[in-house]
């Protein structure tokens, strides 16, 4: 298989969702294959979204979930070393040897989350991506918090301090991280990356504003916690409030409050490269959020915030 060819569609097939000419750089950390059988349901969905799928893996990650990935034309291999900035570069860098026009990336746990559960919601975004430069991809409020508290509040500091350092008035969530951006913003974004492991969390969100590209931001339902997938039956022995409880220990309130301080350092080193930016909107458009809105899956775009930063 050629580099070109990782899960791209056949040039006789389109897809059936959102029709884009878009990859899927997505990364995975799976040491014991539960996401096996997510893997081979879910693949196929995100094959009709996509003119392509690149799928990189820790080095860590199971043999068997390699294997599967590969049998199912996304696997687009294992860099050497297990630190996450090595890992989510490689994988913008095969999406963009499919030839796309535009690239997403989202962790591969979180793509196969939201097809499954909110698969007009995810096709949505991808058809308003393909009408903007570069799209940031938040979690609504509910869907953050769904997550366990030591990171949703490790997170929340985070998300206000770069807000704030961006001069932003609204609620952002950075730290997803998703994004779709056109090729050219692609490019830029992963030669311009040098940040090691958790730092790439804070170092991305500083490099979608410097290259200065105008910012349409999103915030989705689909994106709400992705975690309990892998462990699906102690999740209903106990219920997810109580397994969600075995998360709020010191020990995670530590690992997180160590990745934090990684990230905040992440962001700094590109932010503090130049004098503090301030946004502005972008035409007539607010610097706010834009919601997939609606009571079902069959969402419409209530408004778009676009966000316009100095170079």
């Amino acid at each position: 298989m050629t580099r070109k060819a990782i899960g791209r569609r056949p040039r006789s097939g389109r897809a059936r969702g959102a029709g884009v000419d878009m990859a899927l750089a997505a990364t995975l950390h799976d040491a014991t294959g539960a996401l096996r059988g997510m893997i081979q349901r879910h693949v196929p969905a995100l094959r009709r979204l996509y003119a392509a799928i690149a799928v990189t893996t820790s080095p860590p990650t199971h043999p068997s979930v390699n294997a599967l990935l590969a049998e199912l034309g996304v696997y687009a291999g294992t860099p050497r070393v297990n630190t996450r900035g090595p890992l989510y570069r490689l994988a913008v860098r095969r999406a963009l040897a499919t030839g796309a026009a535009y690239v997403h990336y989202l962790d591969f746990d979180r793509a196969l989350h939201w097809v499954a559960t909110r698969p007009r919601e995810l096709t949505a975004v991808l058809r308003l991506a393909e009408r903007r430069p570069a799209l940031v991809i938040g979690r609504t409020v509910a869907a953050h918090r769904s997550h366990h508290r030591p990171l949703v509040e490790t997170e929340r500091t985070l998300n206000a301090r770069f807000a704030q350092r961006l001069g932003l008035r609204n609620r952002i969530d950075f730290l997803v991280p998703s994004f779709v951006l056109a090729r050219a913003a692609a490019t830029t974004l992963v030669r311009r990356s040098r940040a090691r492991d958790g730092a790439v969390y804070g170092e991305w969100p500083a490099l979608l504003v410097a290259i200065g590209a105008p910012l349409t931001y999103v915030e989705c339902r689909g994106l709400d916690w992705e975690t309990p997938d892998r462990h699906a039956a102690d999740v209903r022995r106990v219920g997810l409030v109580a397994w969600r409880r075995t998360l709020d220990v010191r020990a995670e309130w530590d690992a997180r409050r160590a990745l934090a301080a990684d990230i905040a350092r992440g962001f700094d080193a590109v932010a503090g490269v130049a004098s503090r930016p301030r946004c502005r909107a972008f035409g007539s458009e607010p610097p706010t959020a834009a919601t997939i809105a609606g009571s079902s899956d069959d969402r419409r775009l209530e408004r778009s915030g676009v966000l316009s930063f100095p170079p």
